[in-house]
């Protein structure tokens, strides 16, 4: 698929929803501190977690549209310095959150 054609899709599905997303960072080794330090500074970022694993930093984001998210992605992430990989998990639904159960 096209990144315009992933665009459009995932636009049309979000349409003027609220976007949620856990991106998982793979990072220089030596830049994870202040890549995080970095990234925390975004309004929309709710969560940063340095973690063990397949990923060196995790975040949890919250944009008012898909458009908006994107510029994120591409923009702000795009031109940290240390950033090795991205891979974003869209949120489809929410079941808990905050300790608080969604929904029931």
């Amino acid at each position: 698929m096209e990144v315009e054609e992933l665009t459009a899709t995932m636009g049309k599905y979000y349409g003027a929803r609220i976007v949620t997303a856990i991106v998982g960072i793979e990072a220089d080794v030596n830049k994870v501190e202040s890549i995080a330090g970095s990234i925390v500074k975004f309004k929309n970022v709710e969560d940063v977690f340095v973690v063990t694993g397949d990923y060196d930093i995790l975040l949890k984001v919250r944009f008012p549209d898909y458009e908006e998210f994107q510029g994120f992605l591409v923009n702000d992430l795009g031109r940290i310095d240390g950033i090795k990989r991205t891979r974003t998990m869209m949120v489809l639904t929410i079941k808990k959150e905050m300790g608080q159960k969604i929904g029931e």
